[in-house]
């Protein structure tokens, strides 16, 4: 039984998912990569970040819960800016 319930949890997870793409200004490095990952994990309902500062992109999966909003105020106070990317 607890594995079901355990299952169906994670599968309403999935379902409710979210991706972003984000244009991240300001990177020069790969500790600006670092702090960036680490400002939009901080965000509550971010499940993953991935950031790469040669393309100055982030790519976010968070749950229903997050604005983009949220992630620019988290990037925002490590100095950087954030942007829904093309």
């Amino acid at each position: 039984m607890g594995r079901i319930t355990l299952g169906l949890l994670l599968l309403a997870t999935l379902a409710y998912s979210k991706e972003w793409k984000l244009h991240i200004g300001g990177m020069h490095c790969i500790a600006c990569t670092l702090a960036v990952k680490k400002a939009l994990l901080g965000v509550p309902g971010v499940k993953e970040a991935k950031v790469n500062f040669k393309n100055e992109t982030a790519f976010v999966i968070t749950d229903e819960t997050v604005t983009l909003r949220s992630m620019q105020n988290g990037v925002a106070q490590t100095g950087y800016t954030a942007k829904l990317a093309p």
